[in-house]
């Protein structure tokens, strides 16, 4: 019943954000690049295609190497076909970020058991870690790929530790460890590391490295592409800089029971100073309880509880690292991590009871604690006092009911104290913080498949202010995706620099020279809008108030918000991707069979002779003509370019694309699935010796008693 109970609970308190607000899960990076892709990935796979490239998003269609929204995960191409069941993305982001939250809480509740920890005490802190102020803000509120890879932590730790003390087969650890690679975040590759060098240090087996490393298989698979497009991409270098964006300090962390508390933390936004949601709150009992608690289990248990020792530790260094490092952006992520472990250190002592002697002596440094950290949340915030007062009253009274519970010696009622605290708490913090202001731009929600434009279509926009109304007729991000129609305009963690940097475009639009750049000569006298057959252009009055046709163009329409123009003629080749001959060249038919396979034949003259398609030039792809490779290209724009072989005069080119080390990645995931299973194989039985049976049998690393509980005796 507890673990039900978790599920229920949690899942009915993730309606609380939505009820205050019906966008708290579907704004920045949710309404911009994850909800309108997730919809359109979920319409490939009821066509019966794993969409590993989608040539008309353009810089944001190398999914494969975008890595973050997890092909190779099943549970994350469930939702995305799920999604395709709502008309409302908003309420689609509702349900699959609900369902991640429940698996967050049960995978808390099962690693806290796993330690020892009670059932109430479990349920309490399964309730409320995924409430926390990174977690719901920022995880579930907007970067869901964060979210969709931290589920998986605590059943990949939970499942990894069974396996290192052979109470669970090794192919659970595979597969769990396995959810959280795929879905496709290097956090969860890190702290995969982490979790598993704690491990190591805590059972000292050779085994748990094996076991590792079957799990770190799976990375190749989904990372390679990222790798791979690295060269053509905006993030193809080490950084190891400091620019303070989103860096906690020690006295933020301080604060983690203050429900008030906005942490003094750089944000996106210039001059920025603090974050205007709870970014750094853990739970309000978790400062309120530490006088309370006998911390001399931590010295009795300290062997079995060395890889949360590890793990807490390593991830507080995290907390405090520089802003950039590598592909590591951003400390606060860390957070999530550390409040994990804090969660199960919390769980075993809380299991040990809550101490009530020397009374007045606990409730001094209670009040002592409550106090200090009202008084840094008041000096970071001093126009918000009287929130913090608020707070202080309430996490004041839910510590002396909490109090009262433990004196009338029912756990039940603690449970009940420190989940009703959470729930008001929750409601308190979305009516202050209805939305995550800190990192939201406003991007419209988009609608699906409700658009009239025709073709592919480039824009000429930006996205507005927070502020201000929204611009009708234009779409942001992968905005066009979940609308059903293709768009230069896309968003992209990868990127490919040549075609953003040509069109002088990003997810939030282009700025105000994008219309005459879209038709700049890019190819002897082809623009952009050429190479990649766009057939409307949609420009927003403010920033281009009366685009001039150019040749070939006509207005098709004009209102207040924007001016959209149309191609004259139709496109060739309709069937395929071609957009650029050169003088001599003859195209009898052009055809695709999916999205990374496309056949010309061709006739040509004397001269050089080269074709140019509609596609950008990701690494990964190849050519063939009449059955011998040849190489391909960039032009400037990043269009991929096949230069036809001197003494061809017809043939057939073929065309295809398949992910860098796609090839390696599967292999390498199979090793670590044979590897797992290995080591799960039972061990024949040796004979006994005569006297075998009065040998004295190996300890475990925690002195249990072989038969017995774990549980029962950690507890």
């Amino acid at each position: 019943m507890p673990p039900l109970a978790v599920c229920v609970l949690v899942g009915l308190l993730a309606q609380i954000p939505a009820l205050r607000q019906g966008l708290f899960y579907m704004v920045d990076d949710s309404a911009a690049q994850f909800l309108p892709m997730w919809r359109r990935i979920g319409e490939q796979l009821l066509n019966g295609t794993l969409p590993l490239l989608d040539v008309d998003s353009w810089a944001g269609g190398n999914l494969a190497g975008e890595a973050l929204f997890g092909l190779w995960n099943p549970v994350n191409l469930f939702d995305y076909v799920l999604v395709t069941r709502f008309d409302d993305l908003a309420t689609a982001a509702t349900v699959v970020k609900t369902q991640f939250l429940v698996i967050a809480a049960l995978g808390v509740y099962l690693l806290i058991r796993e330690y020892g920890g009670a059932k109430w005490a479990a349920f309490s802190l399964a309730v409320a870690l995924p409430f926390s102020g990174f977690i719901l803000y920022f995880q579930a509120g907007t970067w869901a790929g964060g979210l969709m890879t931290f589920a998986w932590v605590p059943f990949m730790w939970w499942s990894a530790r069974r396996a290192a003390r052979r109470a669970g087969h090794p192919i659970w650890a595979f597969v769990f460890g396995g959810l959280c690679v795929t879905a496709g975040n290097p956090y969860g590759v890190l702290v995969i590391l982490v979790v598993y060098i704690g491990l190591y240090v805590e059972f000292r087996q050779w085994r748990v490295v094996l076991i590792g490393l079957s799990v770190a298989a799976i990375a190749p698979l989904v990372f390679l592409p990222l790798v791979g497009a690295a060269s053509v991409g905006g993030r193809n270098g080490m950084q190891f800089f400091n620019n303070g964006e989103l860096a906690p300090g020690v006295t933020d962390l301080l604060t983690l029971s203050v429900p008030s508390q906005l942490p003094s933390i750089k944000g996106f936004d210039p001059g920025s100073i603090r974050l205007r949601v709870p970014a750094t709150y853990f739970a309000w009992f978790a400062v309120p309880v530490l006088a309370w608690l006998d911390w001399g289990v931590l010295r009795r248990r300290r062997r079995e509880l060395t890889a949360v020792f590890v793990v807490t530790g390593t991830y507080l260094v995290f907390c405090l690292a520089p802003s950039h490092l590598w592909m590591f952006r951003w400390p606060l992520r860390n957070i999530e991590n550390l409040y994990l472990g804090l969660a199960v250190l919390l769980g075993v002592l809380m299991t040990a009871g809550l101490r009530t002697d020397h009374f007045r002596r606990r409730v001094l440094i209670t009040a002592g604690a409550l106090l200090g950290g009202t008084y840094l949340a008041v000096a970071s915030w001093p126009k918000i006092s009287a929130r913090h007062l608020l707070a202080l009253a309430l996490v004041a009274l839910l510590t002396t009911l909490l109090i009262m519970a433990v004196r009338r010696g029912n756990s039940r009622w603690q449970a009940l104290v420190l989940t009703v605290g959470t729930a008001v708490v929750l409601v308190l913090q979305t009516t202050w913080a209805p939305l995550n202001t800190s990192v939201t731009t406003a991007y419209p929600t988009p609608p699906v498949h409700r658009s009239s434009y025709m073709g592919t279509v480039a824009q000429v926009a930006v996205v507005g202010d927070a502020t201000g109304p929204p611009a009708r007729g234009v779409l942001f991000g992968n905005g066009y995706a979940a609308a059903g129609v293709p768009s230069l305009m896309a968003y992209t963690g990868i990127d490919y620099s040549k075609f953003t940097k040509a069109l002088c475009q990003d997810h939030r639009g282009t700025c105000h020279e994008g219309y005459d750049k879209l038709f700049a000569p890019v190819q002897d006298n082809l623009s952009i809008a050429d190479l990649a057959r766009v057939q409307t252009v949609v420009v927003e009055r403010r920033l281009v108030d009366d685009p001039k046709p150019r040749p070939g163009w006509r207005v098709l329409s004009r209102d207040n918000d924007v001016t959209v123009l149309r191609r004259e003629g139709p496109i060739e080749f309709p069937f395929g991707r071609i957009s650029a001959l050169t003088a001599g060249v003859t195209v009898d038919k052009d055809t695709m069979d999916g999205a990374r396979s496309e056949q010309v034949r061709f006739r040509r003259g004397q001269g050089p002779a080269q074709v140019t398609f509609a596609r950008l030039a990701w690494p990964g792809y190849r050519a063939e003509v009449n059955g011998r490779k040849v190489p391909v290209r960039e032009d400037q724009a990043g269009f991929l370019v096949v230069d036809l072989p001197e003494g061809v005069d017809s043939g057939e080119l073929k065309l295809g694309w398949t992910p860098p080390g796609f090839v390696a990645g599967i292999v390498c995931a199979l090793l670590g699935l044979a590897l797992a299973v290995a080591l799960g194989w039972p061990r024949a039985k040796r004979p006994r010796s005569p006297g075998a049976l009065l040998r004295r049998r190996r300890e475990s690393p925690h002195r249990t008693e072989p038969g017995r509980d774990h549980q029962v005796v950690a507890g």
